[in-house]
């Protein structure tokens, strides 16, 4: 479950992160980006009673 967050989190940084370049499907690519952040937040999240 951590491997899978932190794998969700990495991707979506750097989706947003070279957003920038891609001028004509920025909007699209930082939503992807940040989407993948929420997602990776979620699933570490669910994880943390796993912790116990």
């Amino acid at each position: 479950m951590f491997v899978l967050s932190l794998m969700c989190l990495v991707s979506g940084a750097t989706l947003a992160g070279n957003a920038p370049h891609q001028p004509r499907r920025q909007a699209a690519i930082e939503s992807m980006g940040g989407c993948l952040i929420i997602g990776g937040l979620c699933l570490l999240g669910a994880g943390l009673p796993l912790f116990r």
